[in-house]
């Protein structure tokens, strides 16, 4: 994949590094494991922060292989607040939940409500901004940034689980669980409503062996779907962690769950990231591969197993929700399996093509 610029490399590390801190919760369910989830979170923050601002500083391109001008969003006026870039407000706001959280882990002697109260009113202030910014991306400049909607993401997962901290919180978040657990099941709605009519549009587009503009871009837009029930299902299923105090009724079930959403979320940012802007031009037919670069030919079987997991990561994650009383291994193979075997009929799919 030498056509891949290497910064898409790095916007998958600080993916995978804001999100991993959930394990550290998901396994040790107490005010240290959510302050190491937030630390990590931040450090992602951080790190997309700071490489918009090495782009802007070096003067070099963002590349956003979705299709939109990255740099069209960094540099609009709504990349500005109070006449500072934002990159700066980010690379200060995460540095500081990093330093302030990670402090809370080695000395909370130290540190008093007051501090906490502070530290929630700020997450809950970026929060705000974060959803502002999504809003100025979707509808005034109608150009979506990848590094913009990675650093919104985990100041929204920041504030979520900071409210675990606080008490009224929870219980408000405990009060409305009926109304959380409907958007949760709405995005599953979206998501695995979304991911399935692509399965078929694909499926019936290569009818004739061969995805044009006009194909790619339908398959585009329902993707857009997905990525919005991706967003509900998540924010629901942390504000129902954050509400539980990260103690869920199932925990073996929620933390199953969550990491096939997470796979899901990983496996369609890859989709869309570094497959679909190339979707009208990979070969599926003998005599577009016999004219096709090389490069080009080898993106067809990952983007089927990839394409697979993510369509069984959400399956699994939704009926998974109702298979209480298994244990964390016996679901943890039924979920490898599930993988195995959605990976297995995409690759005789993917054969079968050239059949």
């Amino acid at each position: 994949m030498s056509f891949v610029p290497a910064n898409i490399f790095l916007y998958f590390f600080l993916l995978i590094l804001g999100i991993s801190g959930f394990f550290f919760a998901a396994i040790w369910p107490q005010a240290v494991g959510f302050y190491a989830f937030i630390v990590f979170a931040s450090a992602g923050g951080f790190g997309t922060a700071f490489y918009i601002f090495y782009t802007k500083r070096y003067r070099k391109q963002l590349v956003c292989q979705v299709g939109s001008d990255c740099n069209a969003v960094i540099n609009s006026r709504y990349s500005i607040f109070l006449g500072i870039a934002l990159e700066y407000w980010g690379m200060f706001y995460y540095a500081v939940i990093a330093v302030s959280y990670g402090a809370l882990i080695f000395a909370p002697f130290f540190f008093n409500g007051i501090f906490l109260a502070g530290l929630l009113l700020a997450s809950a202030g970026a929060f705000l901004f974060s959803l502002y910014l999504l809003f100025a991306q979707a509808f005034l400049l109608r150009q979506w940034c990848i590094w913009c909607i990675l650093s919104a993401m985990l100041s929204i997962v920041i504030f979520i689980v900071s409210l675990t901290g606080v008490g009224f919180a929870v219980a408000f978040l405990t009060e409305i669980a009926t109304v959380i657990e409907l958007v949760r099941v709405l995005g599953f709605v979206f998501g695995i409503g979304g991911a399935t009519a692509v399965l078929f549009l694909f499926h019936k587009f290569l009818n004739n062996r061969d995805i044009d503009e006009s194909e790619a871009r339908s398959v585009k837009g329902i993707s857009e779907l997905i990525w919005f029930g991706l967003f509900l299902t998540l924010l629901g299923q942390f504000a129902l962690f954050a509400a539980d105090a990260g103690a869920p009724e199932f925990p073996a079930i929620f933390f199953i769950q969550t990491t096939a959403l997470f796979i899901a979320t990983i496996s369609g940012a890859v989709l869309m990231i570094i497959f679909a802007p190339f979707l009208s031009a990979i070969p599926f037919n003998e005599e577009e591969r016999s004219r096709t670069h090389p490069s080009l030919n080898s993106l067809r079987k990952p983007m089927f197993i990839v394409g697979s997991v993510a369509l069984s990561s959400w399956y699994f994650a939704f009926i998974i929700g109702y298979a209480t009383g298994y244990g964390p291994a016996v679901l943890f193979v039924v979920y490898a399996l599930t993988l195995a075997m959605a990976v297995a009929a995409a690759v005789l799919w993917e054969k079968k093509i050239d059949a």
